[in-house]
């Protein structure tokens, strides 16, 4: 497992983190780190315990073993009005008996504000979401994704340090969710505050995060950038989780070469030495077909079983040699649409190919 902040003192750190509810051991041994004004995302499948590392943070679970530790103080044991927190909840939380500028201003109205600064600051974060000429409409007036930036002002209002969001897009249809993640992105950098963000959506955590926390069954697989956990995950899990991933079972190392059913493929970074249960795996995007793939290594011939247009892309799943191969090849390099047992050339370049383990 891989971690870091670049060098500098992290802003938020986790060490040895644990909570059991009963006889489930829900978080185990969880430790990461966030450096000041980075963007984290929490990611993994539901139950992985992701939500309940949030909640322990936030202070509404008591951890059972373990620290917290924000701005170098240890928070592991406060409640959560004595944490510098914002936070932006799946269901928005949002008060229906108040109206946008009412919710907005809550939080300022339980420190005490003068009227003159709570309406200059409720002003200042509605121009911020775009929402200023919604000030006076109530939730059940307001679209799913108006919601989500009412939220979104309403968390930031105290200037918090720390920023917790707990599957804020999950409610909203895919476009307008693609749509907010990118202003969501852009507002996080333009404010520089340090945001862990729990989801189980893939596509949101590589778009959105400055780094990725793996979460499977209570514990951490692994930490990194976007591109390093989609390029050269550290197992069969995270690399299937991020991704659609070919994935064989590796039979034999032969020094730099790996044979699997069917094929003996050579390898660009050999591994000294099989790790347990080991496949070797390429991304769809990686294989190369047809007029690209003569003269390439690992070449094999192989026949159209179906073929899926995307869009952009077309996926096809191509078999013999005793494989089944998954390749997205861009439509405009294809020009059409191959037929179901058309005979095409497909490599897998030693480059992108992975050693895996398939623990986890």
């Amino acid at each position: 497992m891989q971690d870091g902040t670049g060098g500098t003192t992290p802003y938020l750190s986790v060490q040895g983190l644990g909570k059991r509810y009963g006889a489930a051991q829900v978080v185990r041994d969880v430790g990461f780190e966030v450096a000041g004004g980075e963007f984290v995302c929490i990611l993994g499948p539901s139950g992985c315990g992701k939500t309940t590392l949030l909640r322990l943070i936030a202070g509404f679970e008591r951890a059972d073993a373990g620290t917290i530790r924000q701005a170098g103080a240890d928070i592991t044991a406060l409640p959560p009005e004595r944490r510098d927190f914002g936070i932006v909840f799946q269901s928005y939380a949002l008060f229906p008996n108040r109206d946008v500028a009412g919710n907005v201003v809550f939080g300022l109205e339980s420190v005490g504000m003068a009227r003159a600064a709570r309406a200059a600051r409720v002003a200042e974060l509605l121009a911020l979401v775009g929402l200023s000429d919604h000030a006076r409409k109530y939730p059940s007036q307001l679209s799913g994704g108006q919601q989500q930036r009412v939220a979104l002002a309403r968390a930031l209002a105290l200037q918090p340090g720390l920023l917790l969001l707990d599957e804020p897009l999950s409610a909203l249809d895919a476009n307008v969710r693609a749509h907010l993640r990118d202003e969501l992105r852009g507002l996080q950098r333009r404010l520089g505050v340090t945001t862990l963000m729990v989801t189980h959506d893939q596509a949101e955590a590589l778009s959105v995060a400055d780094r990725i926390v793996v979460m499977n069954a209570g514990r951490i697989e692994q930490v990194g950038s976007p591109s390093t956990l989609y390029t050269r995950p550290d197992s069969l899990f995270v690399g299937r989780f991020l991704g659609e991933l070919n994935a064989w079972k590796l039979a034999a190392l032969e020094g730099s070469a790996a044979r699997i059913a069917g094929a003996r493929l050579v390898l660009a970074d050999a591994p000294a030495a099989l790790p347990g249960e080991p496949w070797l795996c390429i991304r769809p995007a990686s294989v190369v077909v047809g007029g690209e793939a003569e003269g390439r290594e690992n070449r094999l011939s192989l026949q159209v079983a179906s073929a899926s247009f995307l869009g952009d892309a077309v996926r096809l799943a191509l078999e013999g040699e005793g494989l089944r191969v998954l390749a997205d090849v861009p439509f405009a390099r294809l020009g059409r649409i191959p037929a179901v047992g058309e005979a095409m050339t497909v490599a897998l370049p030693a480059a992108q190919l992975m050693v895996l383990p398939g623990h986890g």
